[in-house]
């Protein structure tokens, strides 16, 4: 019976004879429940961010990569060159053999110049085969612009960000020159003003100028979802980068993406793949950025903690406010044998009651402004003059979002148990009232 009269003298503190209310107790439930609502906003694009951004870096990127390790270049600090390469041909068949692959590609990877008359400007370049609609090809293609995709002649395929930089349009011819062969042409000129011979100088001249490859842009990929890399044909990227019949690496199309650890795994343990080979992963390649990422989001629930934080303070004030008032009830509750436990449970519910009204209505704000979130933001853009969302930094023309279970369940954990926390002292402090000082007051 006294459990009973704890629970219901809680909602009856919560519900006085006045009104249907008490405006403390409805400042808390909105507290507690602008706290939720935060917390839900924040965590669910952010989520969605992240799932976004994993998925733009699948978009672009190879799943798994092997490459034959540079060697060395002479006369070029801090550049190497392809070793020999005889032997990709049975690389190439070792990685179609490793599981879940489903498609493995030969591709040529390396810095050019791009000279298109008044601007130059340094870009990675990867060489593909053109032929059939598979693996990192058929990727690409989902983020043409402008043009086509297509690797059959001489041409080139840049972003928009590099197009606008080095001022090119769809049908424009540059002049590529690899950027190892822009070195040792800059290295060769500098020897040669120091020999005084100027016939001989005249001479050397001539023999260290090197004409690139002219190359027509025929697709301008987006640059906000595509990266920053070109691509060109693999015969040109072979010539550019004096490969011959050579590549520089593979690149493995996975049907699962997120086991490319384990088919690396299994590529280094494979006896076949020669010494002078390495194998890495999208993930590998993008660890900074992942990383970063997760880091955004460790500091992202240490900063909403604080938030939910303060909504547990307004718990804790409610609580204080009501034990002050209701001082000599609580005084003949002991003096009628209450103890101390049933004294405390009394104001640990009436905050159970305020967290779960205020966790329910927060759940409920946070899911209406993620279904206008696009309407807001643009409502926000035109009342302020900014874009709180620019597309340049987030790479997303519309703010994502996803809700996962297990983020909702410690959103609320943590909610209710901060305030039924933040009640404890109050109410610890209100069951150890002397009854007689109580009533005396």
């Amino acid at each position: 019976m006294l459990k009973n009269a704890s629970f219901f003298l809680a909602l009856r503190y919560l519900r006085p004879k006045r009104s249907f209310v008490s405006v403390i107790t409805m400042i808390s439930v909105c507290g507690v429940m602008l706290g939720v609502a935060v917390m839900v906003i924040v965590m669910s694009i952010f989520k969605g961010w992240q799932v976004e951004f994993r998925q733009m870096l699948l978009g672009f990127e190879p799943h798994v990569m092997i490459r034959q390790q540079a060697l060395p270049m002479e006369g070029v600090e801090g550049e190497g060159e392809q070793a020999e390469v005889a032997n990709w041909r049975a690389v190439l068949a070792l990685a179609e053999k490793a599981p879940g692959v489903v498609a493995a590609l030969p591709m040529a990877l390396g810095t050019v110049v791009l000279d298109a008359g008044e601007e130059m400007e340094g870009m990675q370049v990867m060489g593909l085969r053109g032929e059939g609609e598979v693996g990192l090809v058929e990727r690409l293609k989902k983020h043409l612009k402008e043009g086509e995709f297509d690797l059959e002649g001489d041409h080139v395929i840049l972003t928009d960000k590099m197009a606008a930089r080095v001022g090119l349009k769809l049908g424009d011819t540059v002049t590529v020159n690899a950027l190892q062969n822009v070195q040792r042409m800059v290295g060769v000129l500098q020897e040669l003003e120091e020999k005084e011979d100027g016939q001989e100088k005249d001479e050397a001249y001539e023999e260290a100028f090197i004409l690139g490859e002219d190359l027509t842009v025929v697709g301008i990929l987006r640059g906000d979802t595509a990266g920053e890399r070109g691509y060109v044909p693999l015969h040109v990227a072979q010539s550019l980068f004096d490969l011959e019949d050579g590549i520089s690496g593979i690149n493995l199309e996975l049907a699962d993406p997120e086991k490319s650890p384990e088919v690396e795994q299994w590529l280094w343990q494979s006896p076949e793949l020669p010494a002078d080979w390495e194998v890495s992963t999208w993930q590998e390649g993008a660890a900074y950025m992942l990383q970063m990422v997760e880091n955004q989001q460790s500091l992202l629930y240490f900063l909403l903690l604080f938030i939910v934080f303060v909504a547990a303070i307004c718990v804790m004030n409610t609580t204080i406010t009501v034990t002050v008032q209701k001082r000599r009830e609580i005084g003949i509750l002991t003096a009628l044998g209450a103890r101390g436990g049933q004294i405390i449970g009394i104001f640990l519910v009436q905050a159970l009651v305020v967290a779960l009204l205020g966790v329910g209505l927060g759940i409920g704000l946070g899911a209406v402004v993620l279904a206008y979130r696009n309407d807001a933001r643009e409502w926000v853009a035109e009342l302020t003059g900014r874009d709180f969302f620019p597309q340049d930094i987030y790479f997303l023309s519309s703010i994502p979002s996803k809700i996962v279970l297990g983020d909702l369940i410690s959103i609320c954990g943590m909610a209710l148990g901060l305030c039924v926390l933040a009640a404890l002292i109050p109410a610890w402090v209100a069951a150890r009232v002397d009854p007689a000082v109580a009533l005396r007051d």
